[in-house]
C-alpha cells in the first residue's frame, strides 16, 4: 500500500491543510458569544431577584439527617434544616438546599432572603440566592472568544 493510502486512511491531511478552521473558529467565537449571553442574562436575573427580595428571619422547625452514599457506616451525617418564617401573617416552610456538616439546634434562628412577591420562592441565607452563578458562564465564555481569537490569528 503506497504512503498516500495510508495517509487518508489514518484520517491525517497529505498536503497544507485547507479544512474547515474558519468554520470551526465562528462555530467557537459564536459559542462563546452565547456562554457570554447566559452569562449576562443570568447576572441580570440575580440583580433583579436581590432588588426585588426581603430578608427576614426564621426559626428551624424539622432537621432532616442524610448521609452520603459512599458513607456506608453511617458517621458522616448531613444535616438539612427546614426553616419556618412569616410573611404577612402567613407561614411558610423551607428546606435547605445545601447540607451542614454541623449539628443545627432546633429553634436556632437563621437569616431568610425571600422574594417579596412569591414568599415561597427563598434561600435560607442572605448571602445564597436560588438563581444560578453566572461566574462559570463568564470564565468559559471568554477563554472561548479569547482563544478562537489568537487561534484566528496564528491561522494567518
Amino acid at each position: 500500500m503506497n504512503l498516500v493510502g495510508i495517509l487518508l486512511i489514518s484520517g491525517r491531511p497529505t498536503g497544507s491543510f485547507q479544512g474547515s478552521m474558519t468554520l470551526f473558529l465562528v462555530l467557537f467565537s459564536f459559542i462563546a458569544f452565547a456562554l457570554i449571553g447566559v452569562g449576562v442574562y443570568l447576572y441580570n436575573k440575580r440583580k433583579v431577584w436581590i432588588a426585588h427580595s426581603k430578608t427576614t428571619y426564621g426559626k428551624i422547625v424539622e432537621i432532616s439527617r442524610r448521609y452520603a452514599r459512599d458513607d456506608h457506616s453511617g458517621r458522616f451525617p448531613i444535616y438539612f434544616p427546614i426553616v419556618s418564617y412569616y410573611v404577612n401573617g402567613a407561614e411558610f416552610r423551607r428546606e435547605a438546599e445545601k447540607g451542614l456538616a454541623k449539628h443545627c439546634e432546633i429553634g436556632q434562628e437563621i437569616p431568610v432572603r425571600y422574594l417579596s412577591d412569591n414568599p415561597y420562592e427563598a434561600s435560607l441565607s442572605e448571602s445564597s440566592l436560588p438563581v444560578l452563578n453566572p461566574t462559570v458562564f463568564f470564565v468559559l465564555g471568554f477563554l472561548m472568544l479569547l482563544s478562537s481569537i489568537i487561534l484566528s490569528f496564528l491561522q494567518h
